[in-house]
């Protein structure tokens, strides 16, 4: 279930998406797998909040859903410096790094799960 709220004049909306789901970004360099954290709105604005699975960064972008046969994303890197900071500022309302923390070890723990069951 969403969770809406205003905060500093602007409508969030958080935990849009539906379970978990492994993202992988393609930087150029190689791909990197992330967890999903949360699809999240400010105003009318999507955003995703990433955490690569081997650091503890957090990556914000632009979400876009696309409405095709695959059920595609867009994600966008934020280039506006101000918009940036105003997301994560927004973001980390909601958020905290312990909350962020017990994703992560929840899709460790699944994936630990997935492992055993191959074996």
């Amino acid at each position: 279930m969403t969770q809406k709220f205003e905060s500093h004049g602007y409508q969030l909306e958080f935990e849009k998406n539906k379970g978990k789901a492994l993202i992988q970004l393609d930087f150029g360099d190689s791909p990197q797998d992330c967890y999903l954290i949360d699809i999240f709105s400010v105003d009318s604005d999507d955003y995703i909040a990433l955490v690569p699975v081997d650091s503890e960064e957090l990556y914000i972008l632009r979400y876009d859903a696309i409405e095709d046969e695959e059920d595609s994303i867009n994600l966008l890197a934020i280039e506006d410096e101000e918009e940036l900071d105003l997301v994560y500022h927004l973001f980390f309302h909601y958020w905290d790094e312990e909350s962020i923390d017990k994703v992560v070890e929840d899709y460790m723990d699944d994936l630990e799960a997935l492992d055993m069951d191959e074996e």
